[in-house]
């Protein structure tokens, strides 16, 4: 899927083309094959997403994918799984959970989310093995080139300290898992909840 508001051989969104390596592209085939599939939906989409990356394979793990592309992101919990970390993005205005495009220096999916929460948050942790769900959701980064993100979510667990506001968001807060904001966006409430499961289970 290539960029159609790019000219050949230009980057798109001002960003520098690049191509992600065959370990990282095999780590996304990997997490892809071990994703969720409990459920109809879940089945599908893990189908979807290794198709696409069949057919446009290290390209769709970078920002200049159209009308998709993989992105990685982390479900914050405290160990008691009571409490998760949020940030209120900058453009679209809700709660989200940290996360963003893969960058070149990305050498895995869990690498990825761990680096989005320490920008975000300034929060460290450990990305638990399982994934929480794959998320397909419309992409606020380039609206009307960019129609969809393929957020691969996991699982970070952290101590519950103060978090750090980024540059890139109006506020970030921790929030009990039975009292979240009203303003969340679409699916994180079934993050949440995957990740908790995921956390229970070990």
């Amino acid at each position: 899927m290539s960029d159609p508001s790019a000219s050949p051989g230009e980057p798109a969104g001002g960003e520098p083309l690049w191509t992600p390596d065959e370990q990282l592209v095999a780590d996304v085939r990997h997490a892809l094959a071990h994703a969720p599939r409990d459920t109809p939906q879940a089945r599908f989409e893990a189908w979807a997403w290794r198709a696409m990356l069949d057919e446009d394979g290290a390209a769709l793990l970078t920002r200049h994918a159209a009308p998709a592309h993989v992105t990685a992101s982390a479900l914050v919990l405290s160990p008691d799984g009571r409490r998760t970390c949020l940030v209120l993005h900058g453009r679209i205005g809700l709660w989200v959970q940290p996360g963003g495009h893969l960058e070149p220096d990305d050498t895995s999916l869990a690498a990825a989310a761990a680096r989005e929460v320490l920008e975000e948050t300034g929060l460290t942790g450990t990305v638990l093995p399982r994934l929480a769900q794959l998320s397909r959701h419309a992409a606020p980064c380039r609206p009307g080139v960019v129609d969809w993100h393929l957020d691969v979510q996991h699982v970070l667990v952290a101590q519950a300290t103060a978090p750090a506001v980024s540059a890139e968001s109006k506020d970030v807060r921790w929030f009990d898992v039975d009292a979240l904001p009203a303003d969340l966006a679409s699916g994180v409430p079934d993050g949440v909840a995957a990740a908790r499961a995921v956390l229970a289970a070990g």
